[in-house]
């Protein structure tokens, strides 16, 4: 495979952070979503075998790819391709297994990605896949997969959020699902498709299925409610990077707006309770 200074920089579309800030919100969020599933990869996809190759798409900071590089045998080769690998440790503290590569999971595979992995992760890809459409996603990373291979997909998904006032809450309002509305509409200038609002998480095993995915498994269940405050605490702080990324830019004072409710939700935190559901879909892509 080539190495990432060998492959021209993709456009990043990215509506989040790649500082410091959003680097502690992708690690809490991971470890968050490790505690309450207790598994790196399903217990459905075999992995103590040898010479096992992983792709980890989107890799963001790498934390899911270290922790991997811990479990698996000696001989695995674990992949983080993304369009930045800014907020990733640097390439010489990193596991001697781990390799990282330039490549936009949107865009057709290079030709020495073609059947390369035997298994394929992603994660929170609610904001970066195009018109709430996976179809296009899952037929290129099946590209990707060697006959036999998995992917594991794994979603908040959104459809299942709601808030409620906790039973001693004495000053709740609406504001943390007008927040998540007006981000997903990116302050209301683009309300179809809705990133966040949309069911084609719930979809993923259909979507699987159709696309000739085989042994499909779904692993769904809500976060513990100690948990999911913890949650509500990183959506806030992506709420914050939105606004100055993009709602910013929008102009008309959206940023401010966002930022407003951020701060509503922050004064009533102890008073909102979450509900939200992770969601795991696994596919085996068929040998012939």
């Amino acid at each position: 495979m080539k190495t990432e200074a060998e492959t021209r920089p993709v456009e990043d579309h990215y509506i989040l952070s790649r500082g410091f800030a959003a680097n502690i919100r992708l690690n809490l969020q991971h470890y968050l979503w490790k505690d309450e599933v207790g598994y790196l990869l399903h217990p459905s996809i075999p992995l103590h075998v040898e010479g096992l190759s992983v792709a980890d798409i989107g890799v963001g900071t790498g934390i899911w790819l270290v922790e991997l590089s811990r479990v698996l045998r000696p001989s695995a080769r674990l992949y983080g391709l993304d369009v930045s690998h800014a907020q990733c440790p640097p390439t010489e503290v990193m596991p001697s297994n781990i390799f990282l590569r330039i490549h936009d999971c949107l865009s057709e595979p290079p030709s020495d990605l073609i059947e390369q992995f035997d298994v394929i992760h992603l994660q929170c890809f609610n904001s970066v896949v195009p018109d709430n459409d996976p179809v296009p996603v899952v037929h290129k990373l099946m590209k990707m997969l060697k006959p036999g291979g998995y992917i594991s997909w794994s979603e908040f998904d959104f459809t299942s959020w709601k808030t409620t006032a906790t039973a001693s809450g004495t000053d709740y309002n609406d504001e943390a699902n007008t927040l998540l509305e007006y981000n997903a509409t990116l302050g209301h200038t683009r309300p179809k498709p809705n990133f966040m609002a949309h069911n084609w998480t719930a979809r993923l095993p259909l979507t699987f299925e159709t696309l000739g995915m085989r042994e499909i498994v779904v692993d769904r269940h809500p976060f513990s409610r100690e948990i999911a405050t913890y949650l509500l605490d990183t959506f806030m702080v992506a709420g914050q990077e939105i606004s100055a990324n993009v709602l910013d830019a929008i102009g008309g004072g959206q940023g401010d707006v966002a930022r407003g409710l951020i701060e509503a939700v922050g004064r009533n935190r102890r008073n909102i309770e979450l509900g939200l559901d992770r969601l795991t879909v696994i596919g085996r892509k068929p040998v012939a």
